[in-house]
């Protein structure tokens, strides 16, 4: 796969985790999870933004929406909080599921692409990254504790 390519799809993944935090964040009664979500939404589209000037470089445009895995996964959330009475709970699982997923894709492009210039961009990334799904993660347990 090229490196325009790989970008585009990291991109809609990015995409998909900034839409689906900032809609969780306006869904959830917790004030400290709303503002956990803002916090991650907007890590989400400040990585997005710098992958999409790189993507410029490359004289291509970025994707301005995410998968359709991220609208179905979303979708799911939002059925599945309206029937729970910790929605909370159902947001932050579905959320930490998008984490894994965005985590691998970087971790796959960090770890087996050829393009080197692919490889910096993911290798600058995924520490925070790493960090934002582990306390998601974290999050997951102590609230199925």
């Amino acid at each position: 796969m090229s490196t325009t390519s790989n970008l585009k799809d990291l991109i809609e993944l990015l995409n998909d985790g900034e839409k689906f935090y900032s809609e969780a964040a306006t869904k959830v009664k917790i004030p400290a999870y709303a503002n956990l979500f803002q916090r991650m939404a907007q890590q989400k589209q400040a990585i997005a933004s710098d992958l999409s000037a790189r993507l410029a470089s490359h004289g291509e445009t970025a994707p301005q929406g995410g998968t359709m895995l991220g609208s179905l996964r979303k979708f799911y959330a939002d059925v599945r909080a309206s029937m729970s009475k910790d929605s909370e709970s159902v947001y932050v699982a579905q959320l930490e599921q998008t984490e894994d997923r965005i985590l691998e894709a970087f971790r796959d492009d960090l770890t087996q692409s050829d393009d080197m210039e692919l490889r910096r961009i993911a290798e600058r990334h995924y520490p925070d990254l790493k960090r934002t799904h582990d306390e998601m993660r974290d999050l997951k347990r102590r609230l199925a504790a």
